[in-house]
């Protein structure tokens, strides 16, 4: 696979956390949960860029 597409599949799974994380934010959801999330979102990205 290449490295474009690597990133690029990285890329789709960020923008379903971040779905996720609008969901959780519209329910109510805790908000240790949405920090946790927020935080693997962070993680993700970090990873994306190195």
């Amino acid at each position: 696979m290449s490295e474009k597409k690597k990133i690029l599949v990285r890329l789709s799974k960020i923008e379903g956390q971040i779905k996720g994380i609008r969901k959780m934010i519209e329910n109510d959801d805790d908000c240790k949960d949405v920090l946790t999330q927020l935080s693997a979102v962070r993680s993700a990205l970090d990873s994306t860029t190195s």
